[in-house]
């Protein structure tokens, strides 16, 4: 999912127009019409802006370019590298992914995928709506990680 996708997704979640969030940062509707079309590419102060006037994380907008296995794999394999401690394990009921707790940044990585596996939890057992769980998203669960880091 490009960034365009993503800001429609996010502005519709948050239950704003078009013209709503382009009064909310300063731009034009049909600037955001753009975004969301993928004709323009919003620059990293609009990125900011737009993710603020939603209430989410910059991040959660930009496009990660995960198109393929092969991308996801690269993706795994560089967070790997980066020291968040997941590796692969083979299991009974298949291959899952683990993390390595003597990994440099193995606590923040078990705290969130902790956290998305509660609110996965809860979107299934119909405790949080579809809606809830794309606002939990879009902020990244509400992930601290300077509090992760000082947890250490």
């Amino acid at each position: 999912m490009g960034t365009g996708e993503r800001i429609r997704k996010a502005r519709k979640t948050a239950g704003m127009t078009q013209q709503q969030l382009a009064d909310a940062i300063g731009k034009t509707k049909s600037a955001i019409a753009n975004y969301e079309k993928g004709d323009r590419t919003p620059d990293e102060a609009t990125i900011a802006g737009i993710a603020g006037a939603l209430g989410i994380l910059p991040e959660s907008l930009r496009d990660r370019g995960l198109e393929t296995v092969a991308d996801v794999l690269d993706a795994l394999i560089t967070m790997e590298e980066a020291g968040f401690g997941i590796e692969p394990a083979k299991t009974k009921n298949g291959v899952v992914i683990v993390v390595d707790p003597n990994a440099p940044h193995a606590l923040k990585m078990a705290m969130a995928l902790e956290k998305w596996s509660e609110q996965r939890k809860a979107l299934k057992g119909g405790d949080i709506s579809q809606v809830e769980y794309a606002l939990w998203r879009g902020d990244f669960g509400g992930i601290d990680e300077d509090e992760a880091g000082e947890m250490r």
